[in-house]
């Protein structure tokens, strides 16, 4: 830079500076006063329902806040200080962790004076926020409830898809026994799996002896006072959903068997009354998938349904307003409400689930002897995620999706297998209690999946009730207590705090 340039900058500087030092000292700038934050708004909602677990309540005001999270133990949920509370950043909301009880009653409280807007102006007001979870309401869906209770599948009896080894429950003939047990001890319902395609000839007639047979059993569990449900089970179709999806010609020829088998199956019991319910399908899906359907598969097994429904209802009589069960994917909870249709022109029509969460305690033990599930868990073999706060979720999901819209809805499997240690069936006993008090707390008829397994334990061990004496297998109070906590309505007495106290403490097996 030359010497000139240099002076002359100097030179400006040296006015701006003398300007400046001339200006008026006392003049005030003027600020504008900003009120104090104004209570907006709450996530859940007041109009939701607050579950039992650990929640994010998120509470929103009309301007950036701040929060002294020393303060967080002066903000209470049902009177105890919540977990944690605090402002991330520059925000208009306040972040409230809590551990949610089992009170069907949540209330928030914020006391005045917590909340500071800008001018340090507090927001000056309690907040009190309730959450309530509303009684059951009397409609089609929960007398439909009180009709099924709790019940039992006769499991691996006639949905044997291979007879070259029997029946797989080892029974070859079923006797009143069982049902006369379920009667005594409160049931109302079972559920008589039956696969139909392999007692079919090339012309898709169903076998006669065998439909016989199937009717006899039927009327033995009628007779000893239960309602009975019959459906499609292990059926050739059950796993070809994708293979129908893709080939025209299959499908065809997949819609016309269903058709004619249920035909069959509707007119050999169209005399009978309403305590005869049809179950369309079992748990259809795509060969090895079970985890999702496309968009293809989802839509034709929606066909399907609505087929079985339609066959059925042809053969008049009292099928015409006999309730039928449908479902969707794998019969899967979310599944299932993701994309079954629901009839819209039929009010005999019922949802059916299937639910065993979580799959590797119920069904396929993570590691023998060290299975365990709920609070007092051991975190290194139990599932993750899927303790009591999950089920009482997952099962909350069917009553506002179906039950509090007039929709019948029952779990048409659920259960847990035996263990092979004292420790681990002390878990199990605790598992289904607690899963019977969720779904009586959703509303949902139940039926425990019952193979006929013995005590030695392991996959697929599902026994409750000997297929051919009746007697209880293993603990002979597992059937009375699943029943009283999906039927007792007395939660004064019975209700989830006191079955939180009955879960063991895990014990590893000896080595």
């Amino acid at each position: 830079m030359k010497l000139k340039n240099i002076i002359n900058t100097l030179s400006l500087a040296a006015v701006a500076l003398v300007a400046t030092g001339c200006q008026d000292t006392d003049a005030q700038v003027d600020i504008e006063e900003v009120d104090a934050p104004a209570f907006v708004s709450i996530t859940p909602a007041e109009t939701s329902v607050m579950l039992f677990g650990e929640k994010t309540i998120t509470v929103t005001f009309d301007k950036n806040i701040n929060f002294a999270t020393k303060n967080a133990s002066l903000i209470t949920l049902n009177g105890k200080s919540v977990k944690s509370a605090n402002v991330a950043g520059v925000s208009k909301s306040l972040t409230i962790t809590a551990d949610v009880d089992f009170s069907k009653t949540q209330k928030l409280h914020i006391p005045a004076g917590l909340i500071m807007g800008p001018q340090k102006k507090t927001y000056d007001k309690d907040i009190d926020i309730t959450w309530a979870i509303k009684d059951l309401p009397d409609n089609a869906a929960t007398q439909m409830t009180k009709k099924l209770g709790w019940g039992w599948n006769l499991g691996n009896h006639f949905d044997t898809s291979d007879m070259t080894y029997g029946y797989w429950d080892g029974v070859a003939t079923i006797g009143a026994a069982p049902f006369n047990t379920l009667k005594a001890a409160g049931a109302k319902t079972v559920r008589i799996p039956v696969t139909w395609t392999n007692h079919m000839d090339a012309t898709n007639t169903i076998d006669a002896a065998y439909l016989n047979e199937v009717k006899a059993v039927v009327d033995l569990a009628l007779n000893a006072g239960l309602n009975v449900i019959i459906n499609t089970h292990h059926d050739s179709f059950e796993s070809t959903l994708g293979e129908c999806a893709n080939d025209a010609t299959k499908a065809e020829a997949t819609a016309a068997l269903i058709q004619t088998l249920w035909t069959q199956v509707a007119n050999k019991f169209q005399s009978y009354d309403d305590n005869l319910i049809f179950e369309a399908f079992n748990e259809i899906h795509a060969g090895d998938n079970w985890s999702k359907g496309s968009d293809a598969e989802n839509a034709l097994l929606n066909e399907w349904n609505q087929l079985a429904i339609d066959a059925i209802r042809a053969t008049g009589g009292n099928n015409a307003t006999r309730w039928i069960a449908i479902s969707h994917y794998a019969a899967n909870v979310d599944l299932v409400i993701a994309n079954l249709k629901v009839p819209e022109n039929d009010n005999h029509i019922i949802v059916a689930v299937h639910c065993y969460d979580p799959y590797n305690f119920c069904l396929a033990p993570v590691a023998s002897g060290t299975n365990s599930w709920g609070h007092n868990a051991n975190a290194e073999t139990s599932v993750q995620g899927a303790n009591e706060d999950y089920v009482i979720a997952q099962l909350y999901k069917l009553r506002e999706a179906y039950i509090e819209k007039g929709i019948p809805c029952y779990l048409g499997e659920y259960g847990c297998v035996i263990q092979k240690t004292a420790n681990a069936n002390a878990f199990r006993k605790y598992y289904l209690e607690f899963f019977c008090r969720a779904a009586y707390l959703a509303g949902l008829p139940m039926f425990v999946w019952d193979n006929n397994g013995k005590a030695s334990g392991g996959d697929e061990e599902n026994g409750y009730i000997d297929h051919a004496t009746g007697a209880f297998v293993g603990d002979a109070d597992i059937v009375p207590m699943m029943v009283n906590a999906c039927t007792v309505t007395d939660e004064t007495s019975y209700w989830f705090d006191g079955i939180w106290k009955k879960s063991p403490d895990y014990e590893a097996p000896a080595e």
